[in-house]
């Protein structure tokens, strides 16, 4: 059976000394007077990404996009989807789409990976992709593209 060490009761004065020692610190006052200089709870803005990064250049391929970020683009005007890891955006290409922009919308804000590899896409429509990429997905979001990750012989690269 094991033992409960119960703390050694100890009891505090009821009002706390005024007078203070010339050596003592007041940290409440050293605290104070350093939060004057820096704000802790202030939040730095984000850097903005520029006002629209066009798909396909290489500023889209470095840009780490979170799937939140992804799920914010889900509508006609504005249609993002996630593909093996990647972050492409659909807007111009719904109305070309052959299988109709339905599909399309259905998948919108959303990983499309399971959806665009069992549709049977040729390998034409794979490449195609690059030139509707905005991003990547970060390290710890993605499925395929990490180390332990999903293998997959056709994921292009």
């Amino acid at each position: 059976m094991a033992t409960v060490q119960t703390p050694p009761e100890r009891s505090l004065p009821a009002t706390m000394s005024v007078s203070q020692e010339p050596s003592d610190i007041d940290l409440v006052a050293l605290t104070m007077a350093a939060l004057r200089f820096v704000n802790p709870w202030s939040v730095e803005p984000k850097k903005p990404w520029p006002a629209r990064i066009e798909p396909g250049t290489p500023e889209a391929k470095n840009r780490v996009i979170t799937l939140a970020e992804v799920s914010l683009h889900d509508t006609r005007d504005d249609c993002w989807a996630v593909i093996y890891d990647r972050v492409y955006d659909f807007t111009t290409f719904l109305d070309e789409h052959p299988g109709g922009d339905e599909i399309m919308l259905e998948y919108a804000g959303r990983d499309a990976s399971t959806a665009f590899r069992s549709s049977g896409h040729s390998s034409m429509a794979t490449k195609a992709l690059d030139r509707f990429l905005v991003g990547e997905l970060p390290m710890h979001e993605r499925m395929y593209r990490r180390p332990g990750g999903i293998r997959l012989s056709d994921i292009p690269e």
